[in-house]
C-alpha cells in the first residue's frame, strides 16, 4: 500500500512539472527567447543603482537580502524542511517495551 501511494505521488509531481513546463501551459518564455533577453540587463541595474537603494557595499549580500529576500526565506524553508525530512526518516525507530 506504500509502495503504490509512494508511486502515484511520484507520478503526480512528475506530471505537474511536465505541464508546468510544457511550452502552452506553462512558462511562457524559452531561455535564449525574446522575453529572455529582457532579463539579461538587471545585473547592470544592480550594480547601478544598488548603493542609494540598498546602502550596503557589498552587491552579493543586497541582492540574496534585500532584492531576493522572499526568494531566499522560500529556499531556506525548502531546505529546512528536507534536512528534517531526511533525519525524520533516517533515526532508529524503538519499539516500546511492554
Amino acid at each position: 500500500m506504500k509502495r503504490t501511494l509512494g508511486a502515484l505521488s511520484l507520478l503526480f509531481i512528475l506530471g505537474v512539472l511536465l505541464i508546468v513546463a510544457h511550452p502552452n501551459y506553462g512558462l511562457k518564455f524559452g531561455l535564449g527567447g525574446k522575453d529572455w533577453q529582457a532579463y539579461r540587463y538587471t545585473d547592470q541595474y544592480y550594480i547601478e543603482h544598488g548603493v542609494e537603494e540598498v546602502g550596503g557595499t557589498n552587491i552579493v549580500t543586497d541582492i540574496v537580502f534585500d532584492y531576493r529576500g522572499y526568494d531566499t526565506i522560500g529556499e531556506a524553508t525548502v531546505l529546512f524542511t528536507a534536512i528534517a525530512g531526511a533525519v525524520a526518516l533516517l533515526r532508529p525507530w524503538r519499539r516500546e517495551e511492554e
